[in-house]
């Protein structure tokens, strides 16, 4: 199953997270009139947000975590396959982790790797309910990111440029 946008296709048979209103429209609506230079995609899932921000904007470096493993692979595919491949890499890693090495990575002759925009449609359930599939449940749920966790790894990751919506 694949989801065929003008420029690009998303495969989407492998992640517990299908194409829908929710990522077409944040990929649709984030503004890009700031022209940022690079741009994180926290939770890729898919690749869909990536994928549309870099049709969308002139950024140089598109970068994308995923923690599930089907949706990590299915998302690298989808960058590969894409129109703009040179620009995005993703990265098989929980935000925690990728915060801890980007700071660990820090020092005073190599500055630390901040992005001009982030961007995430994040897990947002929080209810003891769950489903009978785990890698849904990881995508939708928010168990392996706290809100509270994104927030603070964008004050660490944001750089300071500024733009106006």
């Amino acid at each position: 199953m694949h989801f065929k946008f003008k420029k690009f296709t998303i495969q989407q048979e492998r992640s517990a997270m299908k194409v829908g209103t929710d990522g077409v429209l944040l990929g649709a609506w984030t503004p890009v009139n700031h022209n940022p230079y690079n741009i994180l995609d926290i939770g890729t899932g898919t690749g869909l947000i990536a994928l549309m921000l870099a049709q969308r904007s002139q950024a140089e470096q598109i970068d994308a975590l995923e923690i599930d493993d089907d949706a990590y692979e299915e998302a690298t595919n989808n960058f590969e396959n894409s129109p703009w491949n040179d620009r995005l890499f993703c990265y098989h890693a929980a935000l925690d982790e990728f915060v801890e090495e980007s700071t660990d990575d820090f020092s005073d002759s190599e500055p630390l790797q901040q992005y001009d925009l982030i961007v995430s449609n994040p897990p947002f359930y929080s209810e003891d309910y769950k489903t009978d599939s785990e890698q849904r449940d990881l995508a939708r749920f928010n168990d392996a990111m706290p809100f509270h966790e994104l927030i603070e790894a964008a004050d660490v990751l944001l750089s300071d440029k500024v733009f106006s919506l």
